[in-house]
């Protein structure tokens, strides 16, 4: 089974309507077909759903910004799951996880590079 993540909701929805899916909290499910014989899963990250964690997370005297303190780079980057968005962070989460998953398809905007 496939599990397409699009970037918003309304995308997800529009990839997934000729299929009639089944709704679900946070995703929806697309029944098998010619396409997806096995069926699909299609969820959304609702933009970003992990942020980098703040300055004074690394170190307490970074919390206020100084000459003396920048460059503020740490030593390996950690991120955090926005409170906002904690919940479909966990929808994607748990279908990820599901052992019926072979298969992810990346269906959000495409990165660009100059």
């Amino acid at each position: 089974m496939k599990l397409i993540i699009a970037e918003k909701p309304d995308q997800g929805s529009t990839l997934a309507s000729q299929f009639k899916p089944k709704r679900h909290d946070g995703y929806l499910e697309i029944p098998p077909n010619e396409v997806f014989t096995d069926g699909a899963y299609v969820t959304w990250a609702v933009g970003h759903l992990c942020q980098l964690v703040s300055p004074e997370d690394y170190k307490p005297e970074w919390k206020k910004w100084s000459i003396d303190t920048l460059p503020m780079i740490p030593e390996r980057f950690q991120y955090e799951v926005t409170r906002s968005k904690a919940k479909q962070f966990q929808v994607v989460k748990k279908l990820l996880k599901k052992p019926t998953v072979t298969e992810i398809i990346h269906a959000g905007d495409p990165a660009l590079s100059l």
